[in-house]
């Protein structure tokens, strides 16, 4: 039960340090007899500063872990401020969206308890250090769970109180972590792997002609592109699948020579991994985002064939329920690269099969009542003792 816990909520508080701006983080945490090992994977490629950022908290992390149960106050306040400095742009993201939520709700009467929960904390309140704001809305997200009024609050507002708060629950719950010395060993002798995406710039696809008139005729494929046409929304949803990354023009939507930019998501690099490994007992892979639709079928097929993945997002700690919603199908997403050839036929088989189902029900749909408000696709909408360290962060104004 450690173990399971260890492996969940670690893995969740990596990945959200490691999220520097918009960029998708996927970790998977593997415990063995003498250390740990930590698979890191990223959408893009690790820059210089990601590199130099991950071997500062790598080291910091032993140093904790190797002074255990003692205290190392100087790896802990150089742990926070590294976190701090790299993940600055995302933390500031998150702060304009709480911020905008509060001036939205600003009659609400739990807006107004957070407002003087937070001035009463800081005191002055347009000269506040981000790391300092992101440990205020952890201390006020525990109050009011306490309470038990969660469901009381503005979604939106709670949800962004929560993000902003998870920077400060990581950098404490890893610190807690290696701090500990049931892990001693672990982290002590921590090793890390980094793993980048599989990018091909030009990869041929079908045209959205070819697709489309595989379920309905040319007749009613006349009628559907007549009333696409008339719904800029939609139309600038099929550009952006067809258009060239290169030359930034949009190719040809009954054309033969379509190609296309595709790059292998996050967390299917580490579950690639984990199925060439052959790895079927419990792993737990923690994402920074959601998981496409395309993620989601590729991991349902791997645990029909015994692989057991489960996936969490790290602000909410919870395994990913399906729900279109939350959900899209990415047009660039690039399948897994196995070894086991037959693992990979089989499992394209079973993801073509259910995007087949998909679009013929949304082809049965758009020709019968097409709607331009249709987006099914789319995704909805320590404090005191290093307090003289804030003093080289960034000061935000939270407070309108």
């Amino acid at each position: 039960m450690i173990k399971y816990a260890l492996l969940r909520i670690f893995s969740c508080y990596l990945t959200t340090i490691l999220a520097r701006d918009k960029e998708v983080v996927a970790v998977w945490l593997s415990i063995l007899q003498d250390r740990c090992e930590i698979y890191l994977s990223k959408n893009s490629d690790w820059l210089d500063k990601d590199n130099k950022f991950i071997d500062n908290i790598t080291k910091y992390l032993k140093n904790i872990s190797k002074n255990a149960p003692a205290k190392s106050e100087d790896n802990e306040r150089n742990f926070l401020v590294a976190v701090t400095l790299y993940c600055s742009t995302k933390l500031e993201s998150r702060l304009k969206k709480l911020k905008d939520d509060i001036e939205f709700y600003g009659d609400d009467e739990h807006v107004k308890s957070f407002k003087d929960f937070f001035s009463a904390k800081v005191g002055d309140t347009n000269n506040t250090s981000t790391i300092t704001i992101s440990g205020v809305c952890k201390e006020y997200y525990k109050k009011i769970k306490k309470a038990k009024v969660e469901s009381r609050i503005p979604s939106e507002f709670l949800r962004h109180i929560k993000k902003v708060a998870s920077y400060m629950v990581s950098v404490i719950g890893i610190i807690k972590c290696a701090r500990n010395i049931q892990y001693k060993s672990l982290f002590s002798n921590v090793q890390v792997f980094k793993g980048g995406p599989v990018i091909i710039n030009n990869h041929p696809i079908y045209s959205w002609k070819n697709i489309i008139k595989r379920f309905i005729d040319e007749d009613k494929y006349k009628c559907f592109m007549d009333r696409c046409s008339e719904m800029p929304e939609v139309m600038e949803r099929i550009s952006k699948v067809y258009t060239d990354n290169a030359t930034r023009k949009q190719q040809q939507l009954d054309g033969d020579d379509v190609k296309k930019y595709i790059c292998s998501h996050a967390q299917m690099n580490i579950l690639a991994l984990i199925i060439n490994k052959g790895i079927k007992s419990r792993v737990f892979i923690a994402v920074f985002k959601r998981c496409c639709y395309l993620c989601k079928l590729y991991t349902d097929f791997a645990r029909k064939q015994g692989y057991n993945i489960i996936v969490f997002e790290p602000q909410f700690f919870t395994n990913y329920a399906f729900d279109w919603k939350y959900m899209k199908i990415c047009s660039e997403w690039q399948l897994p690269h196995v070894e086991d050839n037959d693992f990979k036929a089989r499992s394209l088989i079973y993801i073509l099969k259910n995007l087949d189902q998909i679009i013929e029900k949304k082809l049965k749909h758009y020709t019968s009542s097409l709607s331009a408000n249709s987006s099914d696709d789319n995704i909805d909408m320590y404090i005191k003792k290093f307090s003289n360290e804030f003093e080289k962060f960034e000061k935000y104004t939270l407070l309108p």
